[in-house]
C-alpha cells in the first residue's frame, strides 16, 4: 500500500518542531507536497500566485507559506497554509515526512517541504483565496521524475545548475518548487517502480 511505502505517521509523528532545527539565518516556511489518486495515477497540487503580490508574483508553487509564532512545527505550518490558501481539510490529510530543505533565495526563506497523502483518492476539494491563489494545477507524478531541462543561475558568487519542468506551455515550474518536484520524483521512483530519473 502506497501510505506504508511512503511511511506515512499520519498526526502520530513523530515529527519535529519548528525549534528542532539549528537557526539558518533564513526565514522559515512550510509547503504541502500532496499526493491523492491510486497508486498508478498519483497527482499532487500546485497553485499559481497571484500577480499583485510583491514577492513571487506569477510563480507555481506548492501551496504554504511562512512560520506563524503558533505554529509548532512545519507540518502545522504547511497544513495551516493550505487550508487558508485553498481551503483544505487538515483532517483529510496524513502526513508522511519532511523532504530535505530547500530555499527561495531571492527572499531568504528557508522551505520545509511536507510529504503528504490525501485520504480520498479524489482530487481535493478546494476553496481558493483568490489573495494568496491565483490557480491551481493538478500535475500528474509522472511529470516530475525528470526535468524537461536544466539551467544554470547565481546566487552571489556561486553559480549552479537547477531544474526546470514545463508540463504544458503554461506551466513552468523552476526554483524552490522545481527542485522540491524533482526530491519528489526520486523518491517515488522506486515506491511506484518506475524508471529512475537520469
Amino acid at each position: 500500500m502506497i501510505r506504508e511505502k511512503l511511511g506515512c505517521r499520519g498526526f502520530s509523528g513523530p515529527f519535529p518542531a519548528w525549534d528542532d532545527f539549528p537557526e539558518s539565518g533564513f526565514r522559515r516556511s512550510a509547503v504541502l507536497v500532496l499526493l491523492w489518486g491510486e497508486p498508478e495515477y498519483l497527482r499532487t497540487i500546485l497553485i499559481r500566485r497571484p500577480k499583485h503580490l510583491n514577492r513571487h508574483a506569477g510563480e507555481i508553487a506548492f501551496p504554504g507559506g511562512k512560520r506563524e509564532p503558533g505554529d509548532r512545527g512545519p507540518v502545522e505550518t504547511a497544513l495551516r497554509e493550505a487550508r487558508e490558501e485553498l481551503g483544505v481539510d487538515p483532517q483529510s490529510v496524513f502526513p508522511c515526512r519532511l523532504l530535505e530543505k530547500e530555499y527561495a533565495y531571492s527572499s531568504d526563506f528557508e522551505i520545509l517541504p511536507v510529504l503528504a497523502l490525501s485520504g480520498s483518492t479524489e482530487p481535493p476539494r478546494v476553496l481558493i483565496d483568490g489573495n494568496e491563489v491565483e490557480e491551481v494545477f493538478s500535475l500528474p507524478v509522472t511529470d516530475c521524475l525528470r526535468p524537461t531541462r536544466l539551467e544554470w543561475s547565481r546566487h552571489g558568487s556561486v553559480e549552479f545548475l537547477f531544474p526546470v519542468f514545463e508540463p504544458s506551455a503554461d506551466c513552468r515550474i523552476w526554483g524552490a518548487t522545481a527542485r522540491i518536484l524533482w526530491q519528489l520524483g526520486r523518491i517515488l521512483t522506486p515506491v511506484l517502480g518506475m524508471k529512475a530519473c537520469q
